[in-house]
């Protein structure tokens, strides 16, 4: 991630008195006495790190709308949404080892929906996916780093589940916001959006995708959002898009993610399986029966698999002939609906 120094943080700026008087003090700094150095980190919203020059702490602040600006009731609403999960993910466990949900210190809508977070060490997925899929790391660390993340997944699933079964009816209007959105954007015909939408009725005729009852999801489970030490040891991060729904979801959203590092880098789709099924295997595991877990899952991820890929599709560094692949694997995925 891009870490842009700024230099220090003025007392006049409005997030200042919030971290000498709030946010600090919850880290044992005496805010008082705090010279606060800023940086820009990269991210979709404007997200800046403060870090006490005495003590080394530092803390994460997220802003919603615009820094020093009253945010609107919607973007109070987003703001309080993460917050919200946050303390949600806290409250059944996941507040130390081996799973780590950043902690939610301050929420100050006053200031621009800005949300003060716990800064958490560690490395991403990213990283060593990365370096496997350019063969420059021994498949044996990603496969650790995937039986970790099975791990936090399902406890945070099953910790959460409702009694209500899932409306993947809503999963299905996104693929076909995806599908619209490639039209607009030139990168999908006419014919090629009326297939997607095609096959995703499908899917909606396949009575696995309705069966499960809803549990709450991280929303966003990319390779950035995920952070690891030694061991088993997996940090949260990035609850913004949390919302309750099927656990294939981010389950899938990580297949797609695998799928695409290695048709990114080596061209095939076969190089992620046995990635793919470790993932799988290891979440299945969690369950009373394994076998009928594994079964189950692997039926429904195709389709999420699928809607990664086309959400990846979007981006505007995507070159034609790699967003054609994409789509094939994606169109793929979702012809095996029965299979």
């Amino acid at each position: 991630m891009i870490r842009e120094r700024l230099g220090p943080l003025p007392k006049s700026d409005p997030a200042h008195s919030v971290l000498v008087r709030h946010v600090f003090p919850q880290l044992g700094v005496n805010g008082v006495r705090a010279r606060i150095r800023t940086y820009r980190l990269g991210g979709s919203n404007a997200v800046f790190e403060y870090e006490d020059r005495e003590s080394g702490a530092r803390v994460i602040g997220k802003f919603y709308g615009r820094p020093g600006v009253p945010a609107s009731g919607a973007i109070t609403n987003r703001m309080l949404r993460e917050f919200r999960a946050i303390e949600r993910m806290r409250e059944i466990g996941l507040d130390g080892h081996p799973h780590q949900v950043m902690r939610a210190f301050a929420a100050v809508p006053e200031i621009g929906g800005a949300l003060f977070l716990e800064h958490l060490e560690g490395e991403t997925l990213g990283v060593v996916l990365d370096a496997v899929a350019k063969g420059k790391q021994s498949s044996g660390d990603l496969h650790a780093r995937l039986t970790a993340l099975a791990y936090f997944l399902a406890t945070m699933h099953n910790r959460t589940a409702r009694e209500e079964t899932v409306a993947f009816a809503t999963d299905v209007k996104y693929l076909r916001k995806l599908a619209r959105t490639l039209r607009e954007l030139g990168h999908l015909g006419e014919s090629a959006d009326r297939e997607f939408r095609a096959l995703g009725e499908r899917w909606m005729g396949f009575g696995p995708m309705w069966e499960d009852r809803k549990v709450l999801l991280h929303g966003d489970a990319t390779p950035a959002n995920f952070l690891f030490r030694d061991g088993m040891w997996v940090g949260g991060i990035d609850f913004e898009r949390s919302h309750f729904g099927d656990r294939s979801y981010d389950v899938g959203r990580i297949a797609g993610e695998l799928q695409h590092a290695f048709l990114r880098n080596r061209g095939s789709r076969r190089a992620a399986e046995p990635f793919i099924g470790h993932f799988l295997w290891e979440y299945a595991c969690h369950f009373p029966d394994r076998n009928d877990a594994f079964a189950h899952i692997c039926a429904r991820i195709p389709f999420h698999l699928a809607t990664t890929l086309l959400r990846i599709a979007r981006n505007e560094w995507v070159t034609g002939d790699y967003r054609a692949v994409l789509l094939d694997s994606a169109r793929d995925a979702l012809a095996s609906v029965g299979r």
